[in-house]
């Protein structure tokens, strides 16, 4: 574990410094962005939320800035991206988001503390046993019919998306990309005590909604 989080903290140390360039596709087809998409499932009312794998923020701001009542929680364990989402969030004077540096797999949260848990390109990067230990924790800090939505990649159907998306994942992202891309998010869910309410295609990427079943 301890040599996953160097891997972790390395490569995102490299990364953030063009991170956010990677939301251009999204900022020039709204109708295509999966964030805005979020924001508009989420009710405007004053819910504790949970941002895992926060990153520079891109998700926690954009859910914010729709959602003034929101309380948004967020972890990361990379100090890098910590350092610049918090840099956006002060300068956009956002007072509703706090993020700590935390290991997504052994949250230091309380069982059911949080009314909705979300998390934006993070699965993708860990390996399928550690995922399914992210997904418990994430699971387990959410209250009973409370909401999990995760964004991360979806395999497009046009040639030239096609294309664009395959040099993207062959030179950023990890050699497991494939047997992410036909995960089946229903059984995996449903393992964590999740039911999957909707799964939605947005520019290169879903947004799977789901919640957590009662005991």
């Amino acid at each position: 574990m301890q040599e996953y989080e160097q891997q972790v903290k390395l490569k995102f140390k490299a990364l953030s410094a063009f991170y956010d360039l990677f939301d251009i596709p999204f900022h020039l087809n709204r109708r295509g962005n999966p964030r805005l998409a979020l924001a508009a499932k989420i009710p405007n009312q004053p819910l504790r939320i949970l941002d895992v794998c926060i990153g520079t923020a891109n998700s926690a701001i954009t859910v914010s800035q729709a959602n003034d009542q929101n309380e948004i929680a967020g972890i990361d364990l990379s100090p890098d991206m910590i350092f610049l989402a918090e840099t956006k969030i002060r300068k956009r004077s956002i007072r509703k988001i706090s993020i700590r540096q935390m290991d997504a797999a052994r949250m230091s949260y309380r069982d059911g503390e949080f009314d909705v848990v979300m998390v934006s390109f993070g699965l993708h990067e860990l390996d399928h046993a550690l995922m399914m230990g992210v997904l418990q924790e994430m699971s387990r800090v959410l209250k009973e019919s409370g909401r999990l939505y995760i964004i991360d990649y979806e395999q497009e159907t046009g040639l030239i998306k096609k294309i664009i998306l395959s040099i993207h994942l062959k030179i950023f992202e990890p050699s497991h990309m494939p047997q992410f891309l036909q995960y089946n998010w229903n059984e995996i869910l449903q393992k964590v005590g999740l039911q999957v309410t909707s799964r939605d295609r947005y520019l290169f990427s879903k947004l799977i909604s789901a919640v957590k079943n009662s005991a």
